[in-house]
């Protein structure tokens, strides 16, 4: 299992175990909640089977990162929150905007990226708070991407080299393991 050793580690293992147990609980949450009668009386058949196979790729998602991170594989982990984040910022889009639903289900071109930009002509859509999920989703991208390499490749140095294989190695670097706290906590 990931174990954290960098500063304040017990309380970040405590974090990461009480993470997956909540991860765990949130799902089974949602997924009773997305087939109550009185919230999906107003959607239709295929829109529900919509909202529920989001819902169900985000929780797998974020599993499967946990997994990952337990085997150190963190470039694995890390697109498992980027997909993750892509089904978060689809499921509240296709929610807040009926239409966009209907275009997303029927059009072949009609995107998240489309969603998006007619929910920000929407009052009812901006991102008033300080922790945005479209920027944390972008930074996660760009870390996957390899578009800012300058800062990833310290993050992989521990103790003077790179581990070579598969996974990143028993320890991962303080920074590396500093990014994901950060990751951790955002989700």
């Amino acid at each position: 299992m990931f174990e954290f050793t960098i500063k304040n580690a017990d309380f970040l293992n405590d974090f990461y175990r009480e993470l997956k147990d909540y991860v765990r609980n949130a799902y089974t949450f949602t997924a009773r909640f997305l087939i109550t009668p009185e919230l999906m009386k107003q959607y239709k058949e295929q829109e529900k089977l919509t909202f529920i196979l989001l819902n169900k790729s985000v929780y797998q998602n974020v599993f499967n990162m946990m997994a990952q991170l337990d085997n150190n594989m963190i470039y694995s982990a890390m697109s498992c929150l980027e997909n993750a984040l892509h089904n978060i910022r689809l499921f509240y889009v296709l929610k807040i905007n009926r239409n966009n639903l209907y275009k997303y289900m029927t059009e072949e071109h009609f995107d998240l990226d489309k969603c998006e930009e007619i929910a920000a002509k929407n009052t009812d859509f901006k991102d008033k708070n300080e922790f945005s999920v479209i920027d944390f989703y972008k930074d996660v991208k760009r870390n996957n991407r390899f578009e800012d390499i300058k800062n990833i490749l310290p993050l992989e140095i521990n103790d003077g080299s790179i581990y070579m294989g598969l996974s990143n190695g028993n320890e991962l670097s303080e920074k590396l393991q500093d990014k994901i706290r950060g990751y951790m906590i955002s989700m």
